[in-house]
């Protein structure tokens, strides 16, 4: 269920274009940098867009929804 209201798209967006950025224009270092700020900023974009969701424990999965 979600508790809050996020558009998050804007930020994925932002990550594809430093993604894009970094495979195609800029070469070496400068490409290895903008890739792990690209990878940093996906993680912290999920992160973000997770944060205060209700957890539902008994949905089930992999451990049968209790995780005994």
């Amino acid at each position: 269920m979600r508790t809050h209201k996020r558009k998050v798209w804007p930020l994925f967006l932002a990550d594809g274009v430093v993604a894009v950025l970094a495979l195609f224009v800029f070469d070496g270092v400068a490409g290895g940098v903008l890739s792990m700020l690209a990878l940093l900023g996906v993680l912290g974009t999920s992160i973000y867009a997770l944060a205060g969701e209700d957890v539902n424990d008994g949905a089930g999965g992999i451990a049968g929804g209790t995780g005994w």
